[in-house]
């Protein structure tokens, strides 16, 4: 099993699905750009604007584009909310389809009885994180079809030798250090540097101040205090806890986020961290951060068939 699927365990949603339909043309937008439609109250776009967690700056969970009807253009998107009125329902509604006119693609519908009972479900975080969870959920799933096609199978048999999982590693990424349980990963961009590290200690600082250093011994990387934000999901024989938090170099003026998937074996007693952190100063790092953390979610151990078994839930 791709392991994330127990992140959305708690998401229960009516899907809606369609025959399979050919030939359809690619959709548009932006990774985390989403059409809202029939939202004229603005109540979905507080919720699809609310900040994301652990960012140095404030950025949005979503790039929002209001529209009033589903025209020939915006039907086109990959991410579409709609809102309808339905004075026969007595509670909300959300139902979702997938590949309808573009792909990839993904409409979710958020039927209410009125614009006001609309307002009282969105106060509940639950409900609003059941509609933000479910269009990650889809840019997530779009980014692990990217790498299934196209990714770095080098680094990846490196990565299978020295901790026993398979991943998918971005095609970009192709510079590397090594250390003791330790691997380094990068695209070593000048401007938008994304990077992933495998190793097996839940030490983060002890881990970084050895392995990833600045000009000198007495520049490193450490966690920024107070930063962190940890959500823990167990199964029966795995446990994941991921944390979102600020990294800074010591002594050094550099800095940016990051998110860890600690993953637990807990019949083997055995430990995998794989983490993403971006260094991109003076640009939005969002979409890379949440790109780059879409290659932990490919982690799979290696003959767990269990794992393997449900990956199919993803489609």
């Amino acid at each position: 099993m791709r392991y994330t699927i127990l992140f959305f365990a708690t998401l229960t949603l009516m899907a809606c699905t369609r025959g399979k339909q050919t030939m359809l043309p690619d959709s548009g937008g932006r990774p985390y750009e989403v059409v809202l439609i029939g939202d004229s109250d603005s109540i979905l776009y507080k919720v699809l604007t609310e900040p994301v967690t652990a960012l140095p700056q404030p950025e949005p969970a979503f790039d929002v584009n209001i529209g009033t009807s589903m025209n020939a253009t915006l039907r086109l998107a990959r991410n579409i909310v709609v809102v309808e009125i339905d004075h026969k329902l007595k509670q909300i509604k959300i139902k979702y389809e997938r590949n309808v006119y573009a792909e990839p693609q993904i409409i979710v519908h958020v039927s209410t009885p009125s614009m006001v009972h609309l307002q009282r479900a969105m106060r509940s975080q639950s409900t609003a994180n059941n509609i933000r969870n479910l269009l990650k959920r889809n840019e997530i799933k779009n980014a692990i079809t990217l790498l299934e096609h196209k990714h770095n199978t080098k680094l990846e048999a490196e990565v299978q030798q020295m901790f026993g999982i398979d991943m998918r590693i971005p095609s970009d990424m192709r510079a590397s250090k090594k250390g003791k349980d330790f691997i380094w990963i990068s695209n070593d961009s000048p401007t938008a540097m994304a990077n992933i590290c495998i190793y097996t200690s839940e030490n983060r600082d002890s881990v970084m101040k050895v392995n990833i250093k600045g000009e000198t011994d007495d520049m490193y990387m450490t966690t920024t205090q107070g930063s962190i934000v940890t959500t823990d999901i167990s199964s029966d024989t795995d446990a994941l806890t991921i944390r979102r938090g600020l990294w800074e170099m010591h002594g050094d003026a550099m800095g940016g986020p990051f998110v860890q998937h600690i993953i637990k074996h807990i019949d083997k007693h055995t430990t995998i961290v794989a983490e993403a952190f971006v260094y991109a100063p003076g640009t939005k790092k969002r979409n890379v951060l949440l790109n780059t953390e879409a290659a932990l979610y490919t982690i799979q151990p290696k003959q767990n068939n269990k794992w393997k078994t449900e990956k199919s839930a993803w489609q």
